[in-house]
């Protein structure tokens, strides 16, 4: 059973009659939509310095040109309820920060152990969001928004964008170190210059950091005065996300009476859409989306209930949102485990787990809680070559090529973490019970007063070596059996701390210098550890090569 405002939501929606196209999204009154606080959006949308260690933005899960989504091939793998890799309940979620203590110091996850954390879900479409009444692929983020700091009622009702952009923030997987508060959100946009890491700046973004060149300048010119709070730090995202609505597809111009918009074949995948597919019980028009939750039994309830975790209802358990279609041509990995692959890869029609596939059959692995609606394609007179059809209709005819190319209003900066390459790698390691290992996650901008370097060697408490200096030994010479990285400048020994059974851990700070020449001098690293399952007790990492800018 759904909650009382989605079947509000179903009524209007029919009421609205079909065909319809998207129109602008509700703004709640209390939050007008003005210039000055959109563009304020725009900027803290892409700012990675938003996060603890200023690596991650909310653009970088939430790229225009990815369908909304993480564009990242590799990184945000989560081992699922099993805590296993490779096993069937992996979900391709997004990868954020590692794991950070309140000090900042780098911390173990029984997770992902000293690798960047990934989120459990895969990141939910920003296009047009702004038309669910909840957000989140399990609905938690409701209408009605609460100051996070107050718990003042902000947005009795259409807050749902608000409550959806505070949410990451604090978060000690996607942006946050454990404890991390509204305090340090606030003192540190106080003290940042906006989008410093940022290249590539959109015009109205630049014009506006030029007029008013700080964060409480950029609030004062939003709200009125300098103040940043966490209510205002969601009311500025949502506004920015408010003005990212995806109308302008093939799709919309076809109903507008441009009769040329869609192929013929998109013309009869529609028409399938609507019709002996089924597609339109849940994906309706304009948004393509019912706003609804539905279990499609893709892997089994127990592993993650979704929507069940916040309702009474049974049949909730194991349901999630139905994502909007549009754009989702460009998402490079489908449903909220991220288990199928892209609408245009070729292995939707072999992969078990595709869309293509999940739909024909009528479900996936656990059909124990399958929605009504969830039906099997292929009893219905629906041929898979038919699915193929609606397939190109969605991925194509739905597609707002704005968002593919990055133009207003879905253009944006272009991110550090996406732009600079990560340290580079070389030369074999040797390995004890763990191979010892450097964590690099903090950018080496020029100025990083806050950069560290994470140290992971040996087994629980034990004494490592990190030597260091500025050429290479390429291929890597031998000393005493150890592969030897680099001509040493010099060492610093740390005790690394842990406990048994895991390998110890030292943060190692290392202010990066204001000095942008810099970044043509590479610095190279390579750790030693105490560690007796390796040979001669000395474990050894690759040489690692950095550059700070």
């Amino acid at each position: 059973m759904a909650a009382l405002p989605h079947i509000a939501v179903a009524v209007l929606a029919v009421a609205a009659g079909c065909a319809a196209q998207l129109p602008a999204p509700f703004v709640p009154p209390q939050n007008p939509l003005t210039p000055s606080k959109v563009v304020l959006g725009k900027i803290l949308f892409w700012e990675e310095q938003l996060a603890s260690d200023d690596s991650v933005a909310c653009g970088t899960c939430h790229l225009p040109e990815f369908g909304g989504s993480d564009g990242r091939a590799a990184g945000g793998l989560h081992p699922g309820i099993d805590n296993l890799f490779g096993t069937a309940d992996d979900i391709r979620g997004s990868a954020g920060i590692v794991k950070q203590e309140p000090n900042g110091d780098f911390g173990f996850s029984s997770q992902f152990g000293v690798r960047r954390q990934a989120t459990g879900r895969t990141s939910p479409s920003m296009m047009g969001a702004a038309h669910h009444v909840e957000l989140f692929w399990d609905g938690r983020a409701g209408t009605r928004f609460l100051d996070p700091e107050t718990g003042a009622v902000v947005i009795p009702i259409g807050g749902a964008l608000e409550n959806q952009a505070v949410g990451p923030i604090l978060n000690p997987v996607e942006m946050g170190k454990i404890g991390r508060t509204w305090q340090d959100v606030r003192q540190k946009l106080q003290a940042a210059t906006p989008l410093r890491l940022a290249s590539n700046l959109p015009g109205d973004v630049t014009a506006a950091i030029q007029q008013s060149p700080s964060y409480p300048l950029l609030f004062t010119a939003a709200f009125g005065d300098p103040s940043i709070t966490a209510a205002r730090i969601g009311m500025a995202l949502a506004s920015y996300q408010r003005t990212l609505n995806p109308d302008d597809t093939p799709w919309d111009r076809y109903v507008a009476g441009q009769s040329n918009a869609l192929t013929p074949a998109q013309k009869t995948g529609w028409q399938l859409f609507q019709n002996q597919g089924r597609c339109a019980a849940c994906h309706w028009d304009p948004l393509f989306s019912d706003d609804l939750f539905h279990n499609l039994g893709l892997r089994f309830v127990a592993e993650d209930v979704g929507r069940g975790q916040f309702t009474p209802y049974a049949e909730d358990q194991g349901a999630f949102k139905t994502p909007t279609l549009r754009n989702v041509g460009l998402r490079p990995r489908l449903f909220h485990n991220g288990q199928s692959p892209a609408l245009g890869d070729s292995s939707q029609w072999t992969d078990p787990n595709s869309t293509l596939n999940v739909y024909f059959v009528g479900g996936g692995v656990d059909l124990s809680n399958l929605d009504p609606f969830m039906l099997p394609l292929n009893l219905l007179g629906v041929s898979i070559n038919d699915v193929a059809l609606i397939q190109d209709f969605v991925r194509d005819g739905l597609t707002d090529q704005r968002a593919a190319l990055r133009l207003p209003p879905f253009d944006h900066p272009d991110l550090r973490s996406a732009v600079q390459a990560p340290p580079r790698v070389f030369g074999p390691s040797l390995a004890g019970q763990f191979e010892p290992r450097l964590i690099d996650s903090v950018p080496t901008y020029p100025g990083n007063a806050d950069f560290k370097l994470g140290l992971a060697a040996g087994v629980g408490p034990t004494t490592a070596i990190v030597t260091w200096g500025f050429t290479s030994i390429e291929p890597n010479a031998s000393l005493a059996g150890l592969p030897w990285q680099l001509n040493v400048a010099g060492w610093n020994a740390f005790a690394l701390n842990g406990p048994p059974g895991r390998p110890g851990l030292a943060t190692w700070r290392l202010p990066a210098p204001n000095d942008p020449g810099l970044a043509s001098v590479p610095l190279y690293f390579q750790l030693l550890a105490l560690d007796p399952s390796a040979p001669g007790g000395i474990a050894a990492s690759s040489g690692w090569e950095f550059f700070v800018r």
